[in-house]
């Protein structure tokens, strides 16, 4: 023991000593050595700058990847976060774009080109990256071998490179001969230096000085330790590497947008996916770092420069890494030829030829832009859908979907939506123009007069086929306002709530209604109804207003949306039984009801319950499902999302939150039974006629009544206007709906127009017929042409199978008594007289 001892104390003096000892003997060799002269000044910085950089990397760097890891844990993981993009796709799997960082980010987000300074907080520039599943091996090792290549070495074992540090003098002299001016030499910068430059520091600029240059330098000296000791802990590098393919960029800002990562560039650049890719394409990616690829054309000069250095990259630097990396002499030569064909010229950035199509159609001035920028191209091609996309989302993951989601793909034909979308924009420009004397001068249909000083109410189109995936999206705003309201949207995870919901589905809750009189199966479409307020002629009608108490029949109540027989009879029908309708179909009853005040059936039948427009297109689903036959499967929420792509985190669908609302099956709240009446009750606002004129909410659409039409089979649909205390006052003005064609395609349907809001009118005696249905009536037109395009023969109920008549018998022997006769030629004689001869 004494023995070990003495051995510590002799190791830790030797440790101290040695410093001075070695301090002392080059300070006697070197700074105080005569024979040197002015020589020694130089020779002793030389020393201590070698010493310095020992002490850098093998002192200072490890004492600060450790400590530094304790206090920037949480920071780090953020920042990795902020920078994830969401790649999203069309229905046939082509690269669309990227969200805008603004709706991309958990928190803050800045997206200029410079460091904001906020107080003490700095918000650095952002990028936005497509996370990479699986890191291509090639563009990894050739990017090493460029970049780092002694990266977890001897060398460089924490970080910082002592070569880099090393040389940084002698490039100080080179550069400064070259420049003929005092200039700060480069040193060899590390892969964690590099993420630190690219994540928290703006780029190396050229008019940077000397002073800034080595603040920047040393500032990434700082951070590259903590950065590369996160990333590699416990010796696992996978984290380093998905940085390295997530975070560099890879083409530069002239000419487009600057992308970041492999998995976005090789989209733009190659037009597929990083895993796809092939080894020359990735020695090509790997070698554009810190030379980005310049991804447009523009005057000759940048012309020259972006073709000078495309060669450089394919014919020099990927070359190299096929030389060094490649053993077998055959795939050598064979990646080699393949880089000789690509450095024929830079590629332009890839853009599938129907997107293209769409981008030179309805975008054409910023159609060359979007080419190359993930960013505008999805801007321009999903200008509504992606606040929508983006809310779906949020509301199964919360705030944190970017956590288990890395892309995913529409539901619906892009170029088809815009056209759609330019001729919505066009109804509701010839709608404001009609109606402008009754909307209020804050307010204004048409798109091109939205200023500081008008705003447009929500407008809301959107169609589902029988799955429930989304094929026609139209939303004014930047809200989303068909998946719910803001205040029902939770402030700390994002979450939607539609317990909190507060827009009211005005007269579309008289659906409910007609579910629980046709589940009765007490009703026919002539069953009288009480109105206490009936008028004293034109029952049949929809004249209103009286104070006659009569019956109206079931019919004309639901054709002409007349409350007081309708709050009568459901009231007949059971609070709690209306209750469980109204709970199934996820509304929210007014916060009245809970302390006995207004019932279920008022409330259904005023459409005083609440619910985002989804939840009412998500009713009128179930209802289509029930009429053609399929109510006995579920029918999910309307969504505008047909597949996900996750990240690790997200496989197998981890991390949706639990308060998701399965899908419904309709079976279980509406009976087959029922059937019948509920399709007659809910197609009479199209389709009523009473003394050969049409009367009903939707008489406007009543060509769209599957009874005049040779190609629908079916058609429901149900208004609503929903007023303030005035009521003349109009909220909103709703029309939802299903159909059926002839070919089997079946869609649902929502349309809203309105603030959602009481305190906020927009118009004065506007109602559904008059701003609604003009935009359910070009919905149809282009779901009919959807229709044709994609038929649904499996919708169809089944062709009724042939009966088979029994082949006559010849010579067959009739007894006198049961000839028939002259005087007894009824249909049923012959059965009678075989039953009583005599």
């Amino acid at each position: 023991m004494l023995r070990l001892l003495r051995h510590l104390t002799a190791l830790s003096n030797f440790l101290i000593l040695a410093p001075r000892r070695a301090v002392r003997v080059v300070m006697s060799a070197v700074t105080f050595n005569p024979k040197l002269g002015p020589l020694r000044h130089v020779a002793t910085f030389a020393v201590l700058y070698v010493l310095f950089a020992i002490v850098l990397v093998y002192v200072i760097a490890p004492i600060r990847g450790y400590t530094g890891q304790l206090t920037m844990h949480d920071k780090l993981g953020y920042d990795a976060e902020r920078w994830l993009a969401t790649a999203i796709y069309d229905p046939k799997g082509n690269f669309v774009g990227t969200f805008d960082p603004r709706l991309d980010s958990l928190r803050d987000v800045n997206y200029t080109d410079e460091a904001i300074e906020l107080g003490d907080y700095v918000a650095n520039p952002d990028h936005k990256s497509i996370p990479v599943r699986e890191v291509p091996d090639m563009y990894w090792q050739c990017l090493q071998y460029h970049e780092d290549r002694y990266l977890g070495g001897p060398l460089n074992p924490f970080g910082i490179d002592l070569t880099g540090v090393l040389k940084i003098p002698y490039t100080t002299i080179t550069r400064s001969i070259a420049l003929r001016r005092p200039s700060l030499g480069v040193g060899g910068s590390t892969l964690p230096m590099q993420f630190a430059r690219v994540i928290y520091k703006t780029p190396p600029s050229r008019s940077e000085g000397g002073i800034t240059k080595l603040r920047r330098k040393l500032g990434e000296w700082w951070l590259a330790p903590v950065i590369y000791r996160e990333l590699t802990r416990g010796g696992d590098d996978t984290k380093l590497k998905q940085w390295a393919a997530n975070h560099i960029w890879l083409a530069q800002r002239t000419g487009g947008q600057p992308l970041h990562g492999v998995e976005v560039t090789s989209r733009i650049v190659f037009g597929k996916e990083a895993k796809d890719l092939s080894t020359a394409e990735q020695f090509v990616l790997a070698s554009a770092v810190n030379k980005p690829i310049i991804l447009l054309e523009g005057n000759d000069k940048l012309n020259e420069v972006r073709l000078d250095r495309w060669r450089y990259i394919a014919e020099v630097r990927a070359r190299t890494c096929a030389e060094k990396l490649i053993s077998d002499e055959g795939e050598q030569k064979k990646i080699v030829f393949e880089l000789m064909e690509l450095a024929g010229g830079p590629p332009d950035p890839k853009v599938r030829p129907k997107l293209q199509e769409a981008l030179e159609r309805f975008a054409p001035e910023q159609a060359k832009r979007a080419q190359a920028n993930p960013v505008i191209r999805a801007n321009v091609l999903l200008p509504a859908a992606r606040y929508g996309i983006r809310e779906e989302m949020k509301q199964s993951y919360g705030f944190a979907w970017r956590d288990y989601v890395r892309g995913v793909t529409t539901t619906f034909d892009i170029g088809e939506n815009l056209g759609f979308r330019e001729k919505i924009d066009a109804d509701l420009t010839a709608i404001d123009a009609k109606w402008s004397a009754k909307i209020n001068p804050a307010y204004t249909l048409d798109p091109k007069k939205v200023a500081a000083d008008k705003m447009m109410p929500n407008v809301v189109v959107v169609a589902a086929d029988s799955n429930g995936d989304i094929v026609r999206y139209y939303e004014t705003g930047e809200t989303a306002p068909y998946f719910g309201s803001i205040s029902a949207r939770h402030p700390a995870n994002g979450l939607y709530e539609p317990g909190a919901e507060s827009r009211m589905i005005a007269s579309t809750g008289k659906m409910i209604s007609a579910i629980a009189i046709a589940n009765e199966g007490r009703d026919t479409a002539d069953s009288l109804y009480v109105d206490t307020q009936a008028p004293t002629s034109g029952l049949e009608t929809c004249a209103k207003g009286g104070a006659n108490r009569a019956g109206r029949r079931a019919i004309v109540a639901f054709a002409c949306s007349l409350n007081d027989p309708l709050i009568n009879r459901t009231a007949l029908i059971g609070q709690p039984r209306v209750r469980k309708l109204i709970d199934g179909f996820g509304f929210a009853m007014p916060p009245a009801s809970e302390i006995g005040g207004t019932p279920p059936s008022t409330a259904a039948v005023m459409g005083q319950i609440a619910g985002a427009p989804r939840r009412v297109h998500h009713m009128s689903a179930a209802i289509l499902a029930t009429l053609i036959g399929r109510g006995d499967k579920p029918v999910k929420m309307p969504s505008l999302i047909r597949a996900y792509d996750y990240t690790f985190k997200g496989d197998a669908g981890a991390g949706v939150a639990q308060r998701q609302q399965a899908p419904l099956v309709p079976n279980t709240l509406i009976k087959r039974s029922g059937a019948p009446l509920l399709k007659t009750l809910l197609q009479a606002p199209l389709c009523y006629e009473a003394g050969g004129v049409q009367h009903g909410t939707l008489k406007s659409l009543g060509q769209w009544c599957a009874a005049r039409r040779g190609d629908l089979r079916l058609h429901f649909a149900k208004t609503g206007t929903q007023v303030a205390n005035d009521p003349n006052a109009t909220v909103d003005n709703w029309v939802s709906g299903g159909l059926q064609f002839a070919n089997g395609a079946a869609y649902s349907y929502v349309v809203v127009v309105g603030t959602g809001s009481a305190s906020q009118p927009w118009a004065t005696g506007l109602h559904a017929a008059q701003v609604a249905a003009p935009l359910v009536d070009t919905l149809l037109k282009d779901l009919a042409d959807h229709a044709r395009a994609n038929p649904r023969r499996d919708l169809l109920p089944p062709a009724p199978r042939p009966v088979a008549r029994p082949a006559p018998v010849a010579d067959a022997y009739i007894p006198p008594s049961l000839h028939r006769t002259a005087d007894d030629q009824s249909p049923g004689a012959l059965q009678r007289r075989m039953l009583n001869p005599n």
